[in-house]
């Protein structure tokens, strides 16, 4: 009894001090206190189409598409077709394509950059992805049925063939746009039907060109035939082209083209992918929008490199020649063929060089179109990722104080523009109506381009800017236009997703403005958890052979804690004055093939987000690159990593819930800001952008934040302690008794 008297006053005692102590002051309010509202709005009057109503609505930004259906429609007819894919990607499987290989958006007037249609004897659907669903809605006309990617109940597109189509219908497609992977998608699922499923057909002639030269109100446009640009390997790449295919000397031990060719026992490797082949030889070009590349293909063997370029003739200058060695004495012209030397083909010839290629086996990609596929035999076949593909991804050190420098040059050109938006917004006769004649959507994306066009060594954008005010802001990957474009004020968010293209680096970043003093309290509380998610993810550390699906949690755990996500990947690989989105490494959530873990020197985004329907929409990205990380112990022989940033773009705190932070986390703030102040202040400093360089000291102003230890948990404290004895003093109780 008396055991059982001491434990229970003592327990009382310490439980009746806890329950009467205050919450530490340091600790956050719980989750789910606060009920989420609704801000879902109705769309504007007009803004998407309405396929329900009688007659069908459809926007101004919608695009007719009955007569190009019908004269595809006689095409498959033409050639026994019951359906016809149309994929976004071009001969080289890009995600950026020349407007001349922009099939798909021909023939449904969607615009964005990923998509997918089919084409049947009486429908049309398109599938695109999350970052898209509104933006479909506003361009395709009532023909098209929208397929939203990865949707509960939404079929794959293999299988909305087999059950719209019969058994044995012919279902083609251009085996030059058609990838390896996604033609044994659809031939593995369309074989496994039971009772016979449909059949593909690899037609040569693609039907959506037949259709487009002959359509005399919208011209089929060419290539551009713009001089390639020659990039100097002391200044900007590091390694000559020569070095990358026989003496290369990479980071993290890799070798060169024909070293990996002969530990795989190839005799050839076949490179499709443009910016591969850019990379590979120090060439850049500008054939396709926003990407520095050209049209082109390339064979390496043992003994040859041939290099297939569109417009051979107007493309070899005195400046390319010298460069590749063309005119010296052991290659006097682009004819030679030897080890040593490149030869320089037509486009055109390539299919069929490919197709005579006598070596035993023929390295290609499973990224590679089907057309190349089906040109080498099955026995010659050694399927497998291009090693180009990860030393490209692999950042030399010239590489990656060029891409830092480029950053740099860009995070000047953004305070510029931060600072122009801020006065002239404030100047307006009503900040919160806006005039669209001084301040929009598409005048930004000008002026932003003015601002970069004045940085050395500019070369351009490095994709169309979504410049998405308010509700445009909410269409992860909008487009504004003369239909959408709005007024920019001080009543909601404005974000800004823009990059460029420098002679040392490529540059994507996005910053979410808000020009009020007044933001709504889950405004804020959404833009703080967007930006504690990428704080999170630029303080992990990680090891060799973790890939980025490991550490997308990373990002979305803040968002996840209140309820929130975003449907895109959070974070992407960036080329070097080349791709802004670059393989074979990326932060998202999923398996993808071909994917590699993450290694020293990859540049990659850190874009979480959030997008509230018809509301708002807030993205922050910062690119980083891997370092090694310093830690107190080294586990095996892993090499362990974090990240450094390259964006030094301010953030916006009238929009951040600094309470909601952690300790580490705020010092993360704090130094970030503070690396803005010293390394991009100087500059404009220097150059006398003054109003620049205010608009950057308001931004950065460190913050301090208390975390106290109050009185309530030293109460806390005692209670625990309280506790202890009541259990030791029971317990000796039992031994004395």
């Amino acid at each position: 009894m008396a055991v059982k008297y001491n434990l229970m006053i003592g327990t009382l005692l310490a439980v009746a001090v806890f329950v009467a102590s205050e919450p530490i002051a340091y600790r956050l309010p719980k989750e789910g206190q606060r009920r989420l509202e609704k801000r879902q709005v109705a769309p504007a009057e007009g803004e998407y189409r309405d396929c329900e109503a009688n007659p069908p609505y459809l926007p101004p930004t919608a695009i007719e598409t009955g007569e190009r259906l019908k004269n595809l429609r006689e095409q498959m007819t033409s050639n026994n077709l019951a359906a016809y894919i149309i994929p976004s990607e071009d001969a080289h499987q890009s995600e950026y394509i020349a407007d001349r290989d922009k099939r798909r958006k021909y023939i449904s007037g969607f615009s964005g950059s990923a998509g997918l249609a089919i084409v049947t004897a009486d429908r049309a659907a398109l599938w695109t992805d999350g970052r898209y669903f509104l933006q479909a809605d506003m361009e395709l006309d009532c023909n098209w049925i929208l397929q939203k990617d990865s949707e509960p109940g939404v079929p794959e597109p293999e299988d909305w063939l087999i059950s719209e189509l019969l058994a044995g219908d012919y279902v083609g497609f251009d085996p030059t746009v058609m990838s390896i992977s996604g033609y044994n998608r659809y031939n593995s699922s369309f074989e496994a039907v039971e009772t016979g499923g449909p059949i593909l057909l690899s037609i040569t002639a693609n039907l959506v060109d037949i259709i487009w030269e002959a359509d005399t109100e919208n011209t089929r446009p060419a290539y551009p035939d713009k001089e390639l640009i020659v990039l100097d390997s002391e200044k900007f790449t590091g390694e000559t082209w020569q070095q990358k295919i026989w003496e290369f000397d990479g980071s993290n031990d890799l070798d060169s083209v024909r070293s990996q060719l002969n530990e795989a026992n190839a005799g050839a490797l076949v490179v499709a992918k443009l910016d591969e082949i850019a990379w590979l030889f120090n060439l850049r070009g500008e054939d396709i929008p926003y990407n520095p590349m050209f049209v082109s293909y390339a064979i390496i063997t043992m003994n040859s490199i041939h290099l297939y370029l569109y417009d051979k003739e107007g493309r070899l200058s005195s400046t390319i020649k010298p460069h590749l060695g063309i005119g010296s004495a052991n290659c006097p012209n682009e004819d030679t063929v030897r080890a040593d030397c490149v030869t320089v083909k037509d486009y055109d010839d390539f299919l069929d060089d490919l197709a005579g290629l006598s070596q035993d086996t023929i390295w290609i990609s499973d990224s590679m179109s089907y057309a190349i596929y089906e040109r080498v035999p099955e026995t010659k076949r050694y399927l497998m990722s291009s090693p180009v593909l990860l030393m490209k991804a692999i950042k030399s050190p010239t590489e990656i104080a060029g891409m830092n420098n480029a950053h740099l040059k860009d995070s000047v050109a953004l305070c510029r523009l931060g600072s122009w938006m801020t006065e002239t917004i404030k100047d307006l006769k009503d900040p919160k109506v806006g005039d669209k004649d001084v301040i929009s959507e598409l005048i930004v994306e000008d002026m932003a381009t003015a601002f970069r066009s004045q940085e050395e060594d500019y070369k351009g954008l490095s994709f169309r800017a979504i410049s998405g005010f308010g509700p445009n802001g909410a269409i992860i990957h909008y487009s504004s236009s003369e239909e959408t474009n709005t007024a920019i004020t001080t009543e909601s968010t404005f974000l800004f997703d823009s990059g460029s293209q420098y002679l040392d680096g490529t540059v994507d970043i996005t910053r979410t403005f808000y020009f009020g003093d007044k933001p709504t309290d889950f405004m804020k509380e959404a833009y703080t958890r967007v930006l504690l998610g990428h704080i999170d993810l630029a303080l992990g550390t990680f090891r060799n052979g973790v890939y980025g699906r490991d550490i997308d949690a990373y990002a979305r755990e803040p968002l996840w804690r209140g309820g929130l996500d975003y449907k895109h990947g959070t974070g992407h690989g960036i080329g070097h004055f080349l791709n802004v989105h670059e393989a074979p490494a990326a932060i998202k959530i999923g398996y993808r093939p071909n994917e590699e873990p993450l290694e020293l020197g990859m540049f990659q985004s850190d874009e979480p987000g959030y997008y509230e329907d018809n509301s708002f929409g807030i993205r922050i990205e910062d690119i980083m690159y891997t370092v090694e990380a310093e830690t107190n112990h080294k586990f095996s022989d892993y090499t362990y990593m974090t990240w450094k940033m390259s964006s030094l773009v301010p953030l916006e705190p009238v929009l951040t819930n600094f309470s909601m932070f952690s300790p580490r986390q705020l010092d993360w703030y704090n130094m970030y800001t503070e690396r803005i102040r010293n390394e991009v202040g100087p500059i404009l400093n220097e150059r006398g952008y003054d109003d620049a360089f205010k608009w950057m000291e308001s931004k950065t102003k460190p913050v301090t934040y208390t975390y106290k230890v109050n009185s309530a948990s030293s109460v806390q404290s005692m209670a625990i302690l309280a506790l202890i004895c009541a259990f030791w003093y029971a317990s000796f109780n039992v031994f004395i008794v």
